[in-house]
């Protein structure tokens, strides 16, 4: 083999080594971690979701303010455990909360909203302001 293409297969063959691996890890990376977090919300109970959840403060106090809650679960394909709670305040309200769990950093994010009549007000409260809408009896519009 000619010193010239000895080089360029020496130089060449990192390079394309380096960028498979800066292009294509991450991918691996991402799936890897998807198949992770899906596996963990797929085989944990919605039981223990729920029991965890409840010891958030504006989770709890949403259980003890509306004992006529009902929840559903759903999960995300970025690893999220979602847990919607309802409460049905009178025949044309309820109020709603929405609590996500990264199954991967263990991160929290809650947020709320309201179905008034025929409209809905949802998800649109800060995190930071949810404990103060659910101590409110209206439907915060804006």
């Amino acid at each position: 083999m000619k010193t010239s293409y000895k080089i360029i297969v020496i130089i060449g063959m990192p390079i394309i080594v380096i960028v498979g691996i800066i292009l294509i890890g991450p991918v691996m990376w991402m799936i890897t971690v998807n198949a992770y977090s899906s596996f963990i919300i797929s085989t944990t109970p919605d039981s223990v979701f729920e029991e965890e959840f409840a010891k958030i403060s504006e989770v709890n106090f949403f259980i003890e303010k509306y004992p006529n809650y009902y929840t559903s679960h759903s999960g995300d394909f970025l690893g999220w455990k979602i847990i919607y709670y309802t409460a049905l305040v009178d025949d044309h309200k309820s109020i709603n909360l929405e609590v996500k769990k990264s199954i991967l950093h263990q991160g929290v994010r809650i947020s709320a909203g309201c179905n008034e009549g025929d409209y809905s007000y949802g998800y649109t409260i800060p995190q930071d302001q949810v404990m103060d809408y659910l101590k409110n009896e209206e439907c915060l519009r804006k």
